[in-house]
């Protein structure tokens, strides 16, 4: 068998690009920065047949109407009565399958956005629109339905607003510019850096425990994966039957957990009591044991002697 014989020159070439490529695999991993986007708010019903049951669609456009990318839905059957996402995707997008059919308006609801297309691809920086739909019933046009419209300026510039609209209540937009920067510094380090709310991510809110007032609600928002995630309180402002609360502007004729006073965004304290408060049950028992007294206090009659 005859040798073969390497030269010099070719050896230290292959070294060369064996020591590049160990290099290579032992340096740390590190993530392209990338933007995120959180949205939480509550739903309202509609009114429709299938009330308190709805589904729901979530999803981006950009600023010419174009659509991006759908972030959120929540409907095992009946899809094609969200009219208005319908149009926007396309029958057949199957992006973000979050959750079967809700059966209530009751639990605030939470979804993400990486700002990447329905291809995977990163958007550009400008103005993004967040769209909105439910339907409780067999819709055949959009108007048919509840429709949030949102916006979110993508700037590289933090920022967090509360708004309302269209049957959604109580909608946090939580925009994190660079939110995973990808180096020693950032999530996963375990260290809080400026931006971050928990850290590791194994340490971040998953749920949030809800308050002692049913008018205030604690949402979760922001992403664990990113470090970002908290839990953050806001007020109800929807009138919703027999969920403790009598918000502001609402009154015993669209929220049965108001009293005759309307709402002034306070919570209803103990039991509801046939669509009353509590302290307006209280009223109501001091006059029924009024009416007791009144009773025992009237005259008996005389039985006859035998």
């Amino acid at each position: 068998m005859v040798p073969i014989l390497l030269d010099i020159n070719v050896m230290s070439r292959l070294f060369v690009v064996a020591l590049t490529l160990v290099s290579i695999a032992l340096a740390p991993s590190t993530a392209r920065a990338q933007d995120a986007l959180t949205v939480s708010f509550t739903t309202t019903p509609r009114g429709g047949e299938f009330a308190p049951s709805n589904v729901l669609a979530v999803w981006i456009e950009d600023a010419a109407g174009t659509f991006v990318k759908t972030i959120g839905r929540y409907a095992a059957v009946r899809t094609e009565h969200l009219v208005a996402w319908v149009l926007a995707a396309g029958p057949g997008d199957v992006d973000a399958l979050s959750g079967a059919t809700r059966i209530s308006h009751a639990t605030p609801l939470s979804v993400t956005w990486d700002f990447t297309n329905k291809l995977g691809q990163p958007v550009a920086n400008g103005i993004y629109t967040i769209r909105m739909e439910t339907a409780d019933q067999n819709s055949v046009t959009a108007a048919q339905n509840n429709q949030g419209t949102f916006t979110v300026n993508k700037n590289g510039t933090a920022s967090m607003q509360t708004v309302a609209g269209g049957g959604f209540e109580n909608v946090i937009i939580d925009y994190a510019p660079n939110a995973n920067a990808g180096n020693a510094a950032d999530c996963d380090n375990g260290a809080v850096d400026p931006g971050e709310t928990c850290d590791p991510p194994g340490s971040c809110p998953t749920t949030c425990q809800a308050t002692s007032d049913a008018c205030i609600v604690n949402q979760l928002v922001g992403s664990a994966a990113q470090c970002t995630a908290e839990c953050v309180e806001s007020a109800v402002t929807a009138c919703i039957d027999g969920d403790g609360c009598c918000a502001a502007g609402c009154s015993a004729v669209d929220d049965d957990d108001c009293g005759p006073g309307g709402g002034g965004g306070g919570v209803t304290t103990g039991p509801v009591f046939g669509g009353c408060s509590a302290s307006d049950a209280s009223s109501g028992s001091l006059v029924g044991w009024l009416l007791i007294f009144g009773l025992l206090a009237l005259p008996r009659r005389r039985r006859r002697r035998r």
